[in-house]
């Protein structure tokens, strides 16, 4: 059996949509042996012809994604990682994928041979609620929702059937990342888990402290993450300033979702005691490490 010196090292981010998994992505690939290769679990939707998604997408441009879906899905890693060494002269590139999903890290893991890397990069679910309220923003695709929370959260099903719409996706955010936490700490990979918060103010100490996680050192570099090694995706909406490698921290929730709602999520019981498990708490400008 290989050595974890002589596989490849692929980093996951994992999180909810929305919980600023692109920026993170761009921040680690922005390393010198690392390969950015965005929300690959997109790969084959993307270079499609009819791509309705919000990112600006290189699969199809590269030739270092040429013809990726050819081959069994639990190989992609290892074909990336042989053409980025060729391409950019980086003996053991270190893949940084951005899919976000369980799923996905099940999928492709799968009898993959490789040093594998996690990080949950979890976001205050007051951001995520104002998001999916105007994601969700009429009454069928809200009670689509409402049925599926309440089917994947059986023990708080009578509350999300019959709660308000803040209680629906209280208990989206809190499934989908206690999915993420319950996957990593069973399956005993390595993983750490970042705050957005954390990211976007205090982006350097941040990546000081999860770089050696990953097996890699800080690199100043890395703050000037527009000249990264992202070669996959980045949202249209923040491709600008990705170029100019500026961070726009997004806090909308403390004006735009109303007091009362606020109030749903920082007293409800099953929040909070998530959020003591991973020892964070809910504060004034995002999610921060109890003290």
């Amino acid at each position: 059996m290989q050595s974890s010196q002589q596989k490849h090292r692929v980093v996951i981010l994992l999180g909810t949509n929305y919980s600023g998994s692109h920026l993170l992505s761009h921040l680690v690939s922005a390393h010198s042996q690392c390969f950015g290769v965005g929300e690959l679990h997109r790969y084959e939707q993307l270079v499609g012809t009819s791509n309705q998604a919000p990112v600006v997408s290189q699969y199809n441009a590269s030739p270092l994604f040429h013809n990726l879906s050819e081959q069994p899905v639990e190989q992609w890693y290892a074909t990336l990682a042989q053409r980025f060494s060729a391409d950019q002269g980086i003996v053991a590139p270190v893949i940084v994928d951005n899919s976000k999903k369980v799923k996905w890290v099940k999928r492709v893991t799968d009898g993959a041979q490789m040093d594998l890397r996690l990080v949950h990069l979890i976001r205050d679910p007051r951001a995520l609620v104002l998001r999916w309220l105007n994601t969700y923003d009429s009454e069928k695709r809200r009670r689509t929702q409402r049925l599926r929370v309440a089917k994947r959260v059986p023990t708080r099903a009578a509350q999300i059937l019959t709660g308000s719409w803040i209680d629906v996706f209280i208990y989206k955010w809190l499934r989908e990342n206690r999915q993420i936490s319950d996957y990593m700490t069973h399956s005993k990979v390595a993983h750490a888990v970042v705050t957005y918060r954390d990211v976007v103010f205090d982006t350097q100490t941040t990546l000081q402290k999860l770089m050696p996680r990953l097996g890699l050192e800080f690199e100043p570099r890395q703050l000037r993450f527009g000249e990264g090694n992202t070669f996959g995706t980045t949202k249209t909406a923040h491709a600008d300033a990705v170029k100019q490698s500026e961070i726009r921290p997004d806090l909308k929730w403390q004006t735009q979702l109303d007091t009362s709602a606020q109030s749903a999520i920082t007293t409800n019981k099953d929040v909070v005691r998530y959020l003591a498990a991973l020892n964070l708490r809910l504060g004034d400008d995002g999610l921060v490490a109890n003290t």
